[in-house]
C-alpha cells in the first residue's frame, strides 16, 4: 500500500479534546481524515457517514481509554475496522493503530497490535515524541519538530564606563539647571507680549481616547452656549468609541471587501466574497461586571450556573468582574447587545472583526503560537481575563477573538454559497445557531477565525460567552 493519506479517529466523548488535538496536527501535516464532529453535516446519517468514512480511511486511529472501553460506538466502530481490514481485496485497508489517551486495558482483540501511547498527553514533549511515532510509522511523513526550549535572557552586563568625579555632579546639574530656568522665562515673556488674546472657540477642551471596562456609566458633558458646536469626524479603522449604557469600548471596522470562509473543514467552502458596511464590535468579550449591570437593570437574566470550569465562584465574585461571561445561552446574549444599544454580530461581521481584508488564519497572521491566546494548547485551563493576549489582537485592534471562550454569532447555520455577497445575514430559520472563536478547551484548528461551531440556541456553557456588534 503507498504511503496514506487518510485517517479515521474513533474516541470517546470523554476524550474529544484529545481527539480534537490529534485531528488537527495530522491536518497540520497535510493529512486528511474524519473526525465525527466535524465530518458530520447537521441532517446526515451519523451511521452511514461512519461506514462511509471508516470504508475509505488508510488508517484507522481508535482512541483507547476508560471511557472508550464502555462506549458501545466505539466498540462498533472498531468492529468495522477489523472486518474491513480482513478483506483481502482491500489491500490491509485500514491499517489499525490504537493510540492511549489514558492508561487502560487494552481490548483483546487489539492486543497483538503494537499500539501508541500518548498518557500523560498534556506534556508537550511527550505528546510531540508520540506524534512522531504515528506521523513516521503510520503514515510515513516527516516528524513534528519538538517545542522550543525556553532560554532566560542574557544577564544585564555592567558598563566599564569612567564616571565623573563626583564633585562636578552638583556644579554641573545645578549650571545646567540656571541657564535652562533663564531659557524657560524668556521665552514665557516673548510669548506673553506677542500671543493674542485666546477666544472661546480656541479653548476647547479635547475630548480623551482612555476606556475602561467599569460598568458605571461615564458622564455626558453639558453644552453652553459659547461653545462652538463640534462636527462629528468621520470614522475610520481603529478609532475606538463607547456607547451608553454600558460604556464598553468599541473598535471599527471599515467598509469593504473580504475572503470569508476557507478550504479547510467542508462547512467552511467556498472561500467567497463578501462586501460589509462599517460597523463597530466590541474591543472585548462581554464580562462578568458589563452583564451583571443588564441584570441588575431588570433587563437581563441570569447566567444558568454562576461558577465557571474551575472556580465554584465566578459570577457575582468582584475577583472575576473583568473575565467573560459564560454560562450565558443565544437568546440571554442577544438581550443583552439589545439593552446596550447593540446586537450580535453576523458571521461575516464576526471574521471579518477577526481576520481583516488579506486572508490571514489567526487574527495576528497564519502562524499559530500558544502565546497569543488562551487555548489548550497553551493557556489557563479556565476563562482569563479579557485583553490578557494584547499581542493576539485582530488587524483592528479586537481582543480574543481567538480563545479564552466560544461566541455567540446572530446568524442560523448554513452552507456558503459563492459569488460576491453584501452584508449576508445567513438562513431565515434553522435548528442550530453558530459560535465562533475557539475557547479555552479547544485547540489551535478550532482557534481558527473560520472554523464554525453549532449549538442550538438554548445551550449555555462554561467555553460560551458573546460580544455585541453595533452599526455607526
Amino acid at each position: 500500500m503507498p504511503n496514506p493519506t487518510r485517517f479515521f479517529i474513533t474516541h470517546s466523548w470523554n476524550d474529544i479534546e484529545f481527539a480534537r488535538k490529534l485531528c488537527d496536527d495530522l491536518r497540520a501535516s497535510g493529512l486528511d481524515g474524519f473526525l465525527d464532529e466535524r465530518s458530520i453535516r447537521p441532517g446526515e446519517s451519523i451511521p452511514s457517514r461512519i461506514e462511509h468514512g471508516l470504508e475509505t480511511c488508510d488508517v484507522y486511529i481508535p482512541v483507547l481509554s476508560p471511557a472508550a472501553l464502555k462506549s458501545p460506538w466505539c466498540d462498533w466502530e472498531i468492529d468495522i475496522a477489523i472486518t474491513l481490514g480482513r478483506d483481502r481485496a482491500r489491500n490491509e485497508r485500514p491499517h489499525i493503530m490504537p493510540v492511549i489517551a489514558e492508561k487502560c486495558q487494552v481490548p483483546a482483540r487489539l492486543r497483538h497490535l503494537l499500539y501508541v501511547e500518548f498518557s500523560d498527553w498534556r506534556d508537550e514533549t511527550r505528546y510531540t515524541n508520540a506524534l512522531n511515532v504515528v506521523l513516521t510509522k503510520g503514515f510515513g511523513v516527516r516528524a513534528k519538530p519538538p517545542p522550543p526550549m525556553y532560554a532566560p535572557p542574557p544577564e544585564a552586563v555592567a558598563s566599564n564606563t569612567a564616571s565623573f568625579p563626583n564633585w562636578l555632579g552638583p556644579v554641573g546639574v545645578g549650571g545646567i539647571g540656571v541657564v535652562l530656568l533663564c531659557i524657560l522665562v524668556g521665552f514665557g515673556v516673548y510669548s506673553f507680549l506677542n500671543s493674542p488674546t485666546p477666544t472661546p472657540t480656541q479653548v476647547v477642551a479635547r475630548p480623551s481616547n482612555t476606556f475602561t471596562l467599569s460598568a458605571t456609566a461615564m458622564p455626558i458633558p453639558t453644552a453652553t452656549p459659547t461653545e462652538t458646536p463640534r462636527v462629528t469626524p468621520t470614522p475610520r479603522a481603529g478609532d475606538t468609541r463607547a456607547f451608553a449604557p454600558d460604556n464598553s469600548p468599541m473598535m471599527l471596522v471599515p467598509a469593504g471587501e473580504f475572503a470569508m470562509g476557507s478550504n479547510g473543514y467542508d462547512n467552511e467552502k467556498p472561500i467567497h466574497t463578501v462586501y460589509l458596511d462599517a460597523f463597530w464590535m466590541d474591543k472585548y468579550e462581554v464580562t462578568n461586571a458589563l452583564y451583571a449591570t443588564c441584570v441588575n437593570a431588570g433587563k437581563c437574566s441570569r447566567p444558568s450556573e454562576t461558577k465557571s470550569y474551575t472556580r465554584s465562584s465566578y459570577f457575582g465574585n468582584t475577583q472575576f468582574d473583568n473575565y467573560p461571561v459564560v454560562y450565558v445561552d443565544w437568546n440571554q446574549a442577544k438581550t443583552y447587545c439589545e439593552w446596550a444599544g447593540k446586537q450580535l454580530p453576523t458571521e461575516a461581521q464576526w471574521e471579518k472583526a477577526a481576520r481583516g481584508t488579506d486572508g490571514r488564519i489567526y487574527p495576528w497572521g497564519d502562524a499559530f503560537d500558544k502565546n497569543l491566546l488562551n487555548s489548550a494548547d497553551g493557556g489557563k485551563g479556565d476563562t482569563a481575563q479579557v485583553g490578557a493576549y494584547p499581542s493576539g489582537a485582530s488587524p483592528y485592534g479586537i481582543m480574543d477573538l481567538s480563545g479564552n471562550v466560544l461566541e455567540w454569532i446572530a446568524d442560523w447555520y448554513g452552507s456558503y454559497s459563492s459569488g460576491t455577497q453584501r452584508n449576508p445575514t445567513g438562513p431565515s430559520s434553522g435548528s442550530s445557531r453558530l459560535l465562533h472563536g475557539g475557547a479555552w478547551g479547544n485547540s489551535r484548528y478550532d482557534a481558527r477565525a473560520a472554523t464554525r461551531h453549532l449549538s442550538e440556541p438554548t445551550n449555555s456553557d462554561y467555553v460560551v460567552g458573546f460580544r455585541c456588534a453595533r452599526s455607526p
